[in-house]
């Protein structure tokens, strides 16, 4: 019997039941089908009770300030935001410490960093030019990074984007020229005549924008310009975002909009980490993304996205501090999870039957409703199985090297998911 007919039983069953039952009260709404038991899924060695059911999220600074990273990820623009042609995604790299600095300016830049107190930070670069895992784009290309970090205070974000700048100038003093901005006269920026690069910093409030650019030609107007276009992005973010003090740091929340209780969490971790254990909005999410154009019109219908063991918050390269450490493309882990929490039930549907485009219905986990498996290709040694589950306005998707392993923690999602209500 098809489900629309069993609906249309049931609205005859209740009209009757009213007509018997005559002076009692009629109970509207339309009758649900029953779930089906989750204790029936095979969901191998996973865990489908929610995260505080067996942890205690602990407050310390080092976990605070893994949460103070992921919610200004949500506020750091992307290069879809800056110009269209960057629409795809070089790296991410996170900034714990001022010794992290090091990972996108120049070393000389942490005692900078350090003698100023930063906080933390988040740097995100971006390119014209598709990356492949662990391989290079060609020179042609244009890439940038963009690098946001916040001070205590706007006197020490205005104290340190000047040092920055000095100490990135002396690196090559006698080459490098000083470039002034028509836009952006306070922004204080450099390049090497010959050589098509750009580095410029800015402060605003309790924040430091750095951004480093490359083009496949030594054109000043096209690098300004593009200067200029990160800053037209990137500023207005950070008028939304208030900066947070240590203490404030100390005692963000783990998961106040209860999302990452109900993702697959196998290591059973009530750890934050910005690509292990986090959650973003859309603006955060498509960082890790490969083509951001792409993840945009994609994830649209998504409000909250869930890591667990996601993704790697660092570059793949050892080329530090100048756009080419971007420009390797983003590392995601052998396994992992990611739970996406949309507006309603419909737009849910309309995410999971667009996520996966072509499944293999003979790979579906046994007895998961709205569940669908597929093997990616991949240039790894190793095989990439995905699935992806939906339960009510949740979308859940997990990918494994085996697909057993795969469907098992599909269904364990799943499983999670209804025990999570």
């Amino acid at each position: 019997m098809s489900s629309m007919a069993k609906r249309h039983m049931w609205h005859i069953a209740a009209a009757a039941l009213v007509v018997v039952a005559g002076c009692a009260a009629p109970t509207t709404g339309a009758p649900q089908p029953g779930e089906i038991d989750v204790r029936t899924l095979d969901i191998g060695p996973y865990s489908a009770e929610p995260l505080d059911s067996y942890d205690e999220y602990l407050h310390s600074l080092r976990h605070g300030t893994s949460l103070a990273i992921s919610r200004l990820a949500n506020h750091v623009a992307t290069g879809i935001d800056i110009d269209s042609k960057l629409r795809y995604g070089t790296g991410v790299q996170e900034i714990t410490k001022p010794d992290d600095v090091k990972n996108v300016l120049a070393e000389q830049n942490v005692p900078v960093a350090a003698r100023n107190k930063m906080l933390f930070g988040f740097a995100s670069g971006s390119s014209d030019f598709r990356p492949e895992p662990h391989v290079a784009v060609p020179p042609e290309s244009t890439l940038t990074t963009v690098t946001v970090m916040q001070f205590p205070d706007s006197e020490s974000a205005e104290r340190a984007a000047a040092e920055f700048e000095e100490v990135d100038f002396s690196v090559a003093s006698d080459q490098n020229e000083r470039v002034q901005l028509a836009k952006y006269p306070v922004a204080r920026s450099h390049w090497r005549p010959g050589t098509p690069t750009i580095g410029s910093v800015i402060s605003h409030g309790n924040y430091v924008v750095s951004t480093f650019i490359s083009t496949s030609k030594p054109d000043l107007a096209d690098l300004t310009s593009l200067v200029e276009k990160v800053y037209t992005a990137q500023l207005p973010m950070l008028d939304t975002l208030a900066p947070l003090s240590a203490e404030q740091t100390l005692r963000l929340d783990l998961d106040p909009d209860g999302v990452i209780r109900r993702v697959l969490n196998p290591g059973k971790l009530a750890v934050p980490s910005v690509g292990s254990l986090a959650t973003y909005e859309l603006q955060g999410f498509l960082h890790w993304q490969t083509d951001r154009a792409a993840a945009k019109n994609l994830y649209a219908p998504g409000e909250r996205f869930a890591f667990s063991g996601a993704y790697s918050p660092s570059t793949n390269s050892y080329t530090r501090g100048i756009a080419q450490s971007f420009g390797k493309g983003i590392d995601r882990f052998l396994d992992g999870a990611i739970l996406i929490r949309t507006r309603d039930i419909d737009a849910a549907q309309a995410l999971w039957s667009t996520i996966l485009d072509a499944p293999d219905t003979r790979q579906a986990p046994p007895m998961v409703p709205d569940s669908k498996c597929a093997e990616l290709p991949t240039d790894r040694y190793v095989k990439d199985w995905v699935c992806a589950v939906r339960y009510r306005n949740y979308v859940g998707y997990v990918w494994s090297t085996q697909l057993q392993d795969s469907q098992q923690r599909a269904a364990a999602q799943y499983a999670l998911l209804a025990n999570s209500q």
